[in-house]
């Protein structure tokens, strides 16, 4: 399989399927300065469908050259295919591979690309080298709140599924990001400003919800305890499915 063809054949799919309006909705709605040609996350999948046989058997080589390829491309959905690839190979990867996910992670810019990027994928690295957890402490220091997002969120497969995952250092993270005045120190615009607060927050509890199916007990003390320093919207969504705290 090469590349160029692919993408043609890619084009061409996109082309036949685009719908003009949605992808006017689409940009709006991801804040995205990317193309998009509106195609609904189903019929993009029925395209990644028919190609995987034969994306499943690329070598390491290979998958890194199509990710880059189809990554450096204009539009949103082009960048999908890019991110499926990258997940279709998932058990290839390892800690070698994160400057690369890094570099993608970084140039996502919303939580469309990262929450198939960073859920999915940090697990399985996580599990083959416990080293990589130090990602997780430099990101959660970053001026891009996507970034610190991504910290808070790396680990949620772990929670959901109640094995494997270091809890303690997830607490050391979300407590590190109660206050908020990073955020006025690295942003200006109320618009960026109240995004950063909102995704922030919500990370926080969405890990927190994720954890509390299989830890409920460990939750509610955790809850218990930050109450009084966490945000209203952290408290809410970390406590959706527990009784009382």
């Amino acid at each position: 399989m090469i590349c160029s063809a692919l993408h043609k054949e890619y084009l061409s799919y996109l082309k036949q399927h685009k719908d003009p309006v949605r992808a006017i909705k689409d940009k709006a709605y991801l804040y995205s300065d990317l193309k998009h040609y509106g195609l609904p996350s189903a019929i993009i999948g029925a395209f990644f469908k028919v190609q995987d046989k034969q994306l499943a058997q690329l070598k390491k080589p290979e998958v890194v050259k199509f990710i880059k390829y189809f990554w450096g491309l204009p539009s949103f959905e082009e960048r999908c295919l890019a991110v499926h690839i990258l997940n279709l190979h998932a058990e290839k990867l390892n800690k070698t591979d994160m400057p690369l996910i890094e570099k993608l992670m970084r140039e996502s810019k919303g939580w469309s690309f990262l929450d198939s990027l960073i859920i999915p994928l940090m697990p399985k690295l996580l599990v083959k080298d416990r080293s990589i957890y130090k990602y997780l402490t430099k990101w959660i220091v970053d001026k891009d709140f996507w970034v610190r997002r991504s910290a808070l969120l790396a680990q949620n497969l772990f929670f959901r599924k109640g094995i494997g995952g270091d809890a303690e250092l997830f607490f050391d993270l979300a407590r590190s990001q109660f206050d908020e005045k990073w955020i006025d120190a690295n942003y200006t615009g109320s618009l960026s400003k109240k995004r950063a607060r909102f995704f922030i927050r919500k990370a926080i509890g969405w890990a927190l919800r994720e954890m509390s199916g299989k830890n409920p007990n460990v939750v509610q003390k955790f809850l218990r305890e930050n109450k009084g320093m966490m945000s209203g919207l952290s408290y809410k969504e970390g406590s959706a499915k527990l009784d009382k705290v």
